[in-house]
């Protein structure tokens, strides 16, 4: 098929919020406050983390109740319209929703933890619900996705301009979202290089991929501790030295806007370098320097779109017929392993894409610290038979820009990729 490249240029906004269960007023303000700081430069898309106004740690069905809304009523579809309408722009959103049956009102209603997309005018674009889900999801009998992954178009007016003619089109890009754990391997028991969500990308040809998050920082208290006293004790600790009550830091703002001289209290993150990404990653065990980003988490999240990343050794793979038993062995219609297929050695190679996370910032419990650190993040396709490394170091991702591990603020990038199209699509 003759196909044409077209450069595809958006704004995209990433808003980073402390929300607390029980003081929904309070965090809607404060992201009514971020969301008017962007107002002068108006983005294509804002997105939010996972449950971004309700918080997240909720213990029984009981305490979810109050927070969960059907998909066209509550406070995050009404705030996501309020967003998309005055910004004309899309609204990504992530909320716990219940699905009541219309016609009997004695079964149950089902759960779901979802992220809205609300486009300009205000309707929905699509609703997604987590697929793969963490213990404390399974605390109020959320359900999984039964479609599993998805991917669908959002469609963006004159956004793309032919690189051989130097025309604007119409572009539709093949969108996903991914919330959370569905980075993660399936109940964390799926063998850790399935990348079951990257690979579904990758196959895909997802070009837009976008995941709201709450993502634990490593100083959190899990049910999978050992030592839970001694790392509730050292949080503790960490807030009281920086002056912070247990939620950690709330209205005190990180603003980092391309393109605009924007006064901000938290000045914004400085791009990561070898050195000091080394440095930050060995303190990243403690609740400590919130101004900068978990670099420890920020490369864990590169190494799970590892099929997105380039990797030389998938050349001797390809070359000696290493994947036919391996991929064979997939029982969900799976065609690829870690990116490289039976047909081409890198199913990614050539193309590009941009990867948007979206994480909650503060702490819960006193016990449950979130990562923060959202960011923008490009793939671009190249240097497959050279990368060996598989973190921010890879020259085949860019990270664009991101957000701190601690303080609450708003990122925005103007990102610029290439898409193929079939010619015909643009013939007037």
């Amino acid at each position: 098929m003759n196909l044409s490249k077209l450069n595809v240029k958006l704004r995209i906004a990433v808003v980073q919020l402390n929300p607390q269960i029980g003081c929904l007023d309070e965090t809607i303000s404060r992201a009514k406050h971020l969301i008017s700081i962007i107002k002068p430069h108006p983005p294509d898309i804002v997105v939010f983390p996972e449950f971004a106004l309700s918080g997240y740690s909720f213990h029984s069905s009981k305490h979810i109740e109050p927070y969960l809304y059907q998909v066209t009523e509550g406070p995050a579809y009404e705030l996501s319209r309020h967003i998309s309408k005055q910004l004309k722009c899309y609204t990504i959103m992530g909320y716990p929703e219940k699905v009541v049956s219309p016609n009997d009102r004695s079964i149950n209603d089902k759960c779901f933890n979802s992220a809205i997309v609300v486009d300009s005018s205000g309707e929905i674009a699509f609703n997604y619900r987590k697929s793969f889900l963490y213990h404390t999801d399974e605390n109020w009998q959320c359900l999984e996705n039964p479609a599993g992954f998805q991917t669908f178009e959002l469609p963006f007016k004159k956004k793309g301009r032919d690189l051989q003619t130097g025309e604007m089109h119409d572009v539709k890009l093949k969108t996903s979202i991914g919330i959370c754990m569905d980075l993660s391997p399936y109940k964390f028991e799926a063998p850790f290089h399935d990348m079951e969500f990257s690979s579904f990308q990758v196959e895909n040809d997802s070009e837009l991929i976008v995941c709201p998050m709450a993502w634990l920082h490593s100083s959190s208290v899990t049910n999978q501790d050992e030592d839970s006293k001694q790392k509730k004790e050292r949080l503790t600790k960490a807030l009281k030295e920086q002056g912070l009550p247990s939620c950690g830091s709330q209205g005190k703002y990180q603003i980092d806007i391309e393109g605009a001289d924007t006064a901000t209290e938290i000045p914004a993150c400085k791009p990561l370098e070898s050195e000091q990404d080394h440095r930050l990653q060995m303190r990243d065990t403690n609740y400590e320097e919130l101004d900068q980003p978990d670099v420890s988490n920020v490369n864990y999240w590169l190494l799970r779109f590892l099929p997105f990343l380039a990797c030389k050794l998938r050349k001797s793979w390809f070359s000696e017929r290493l994947l036919v038993p391996v991929i064979q062995k997939f029982k969900s219609g799976r065609t690829s392993y870690l990116g490289a297929s039976t047909d081409k050695s890198w199913l990614f190679e050539k193309k590009e894409a941009i990867l948007v996370l979206a994480n909650r910032c503060g702490v819960e419990d006193g016990i449950t610290a979130f990562a923060g650190s959202s960011g923008i993040y490009k793939f671009n396709g190249k240097y497959g038979d050279q990368e060996e490394s598989l973190d921010l170091s890879n020259k085949s991702v860019s990270l664009l820009g991101n957000l701190s591990k601690g303080y609450e603020g708003v990122l925005v990038r103007n990102v610029d990729f290439q898409v193929r199209r079939p010619k015909p699509q643009f013939m007037k």
